[in-house]
């Protein structure tokens, strides 16, 4: 009985390393003749434990690409900042702005998660794109060429990416540095309890 509850629990891993590897869409709408394969091959496994693989494995996938966007969130905040404030004000101003912002999200994102607050955030992305344009217009009208406005663009894009990328690390070194903290905590607190018996 006990053999047959751990084949099981194996034949449920296997499905879902094996599930895990197909794309979120994939996984949303899978192709019935792939998961009449899987069931046969997962036969061991009930109906309703390879529907409860395949939910959590849908589940995971959604989270890990939530996780992916909301780190994304910072830059497409910074650039909206960059063009408003550059737009309205200066573009010294605006830079200074951009980067002040930047750097504030990207400490508190890696700090903090929150799915609810990812969904609305998320469409921030497709504002940067008109923010783009009017950066490239609001270039064209200061007087400058076409090759001042691509570098400009770039510049906008690209180096809030590399820019946030650098101010994460800190952040980074702070959180690993507590979780070995934290490790090791627990094993000085096992190290006497080991010595006791």
């Amino acid at each position: 009985m006990a053999g047959s509850k751990n084949q099981r629990i194996e034949h449920g891993r296997q499905l879902a390393r094996e599930l895990f590897e197909w794309t979120l869409p994939e996984l949303m709408r899978p192709d019935e003749q792939r998961l009449a394969d899987l069931r046969v091959k997962y036969r061991r496994l009930s109906q309703a434990q390879f529907d409860d693989v395949l939910r959590q494995v849908r589940e995971a996938k959604l989270y890990q690409q939530e996780r992916v966007g909301w780190q994304a969130v910072p830059h497409d905040i910074a650039v909206l900042v960059l063009v408003l404030v550059t737009v309205v004000v200066d573009l010294r101003v605006g830079i200074a702005a951009c980067v002040g912002v930047l750097v504030l999200l990207e400490s508190l994102f890696q700090f903090y998660f929150n799915r609810k607050l990812y969904r609305p955030l998320s469409f921030l992305v497709w504002l940067t794109y008109p923010a783009y344009l009017l950066f490239g217009y609001w270039i064209y009208r200061m007087g400058y060429g076409i090759p001042y406005i691509v570098v400009g663009v770039l510049l906008a894009s690209l180096g809030t990416f590399v820019l946030g990328a650098l101010s994460r690390l800190p952040v980074r070194m702070i959180l690993e540095a507590r979780a070995r903290g934290r490790q090791e905590g627990e094993q000085r607190r096992k190290a006497p309890s080991d010595k006791r018996t």
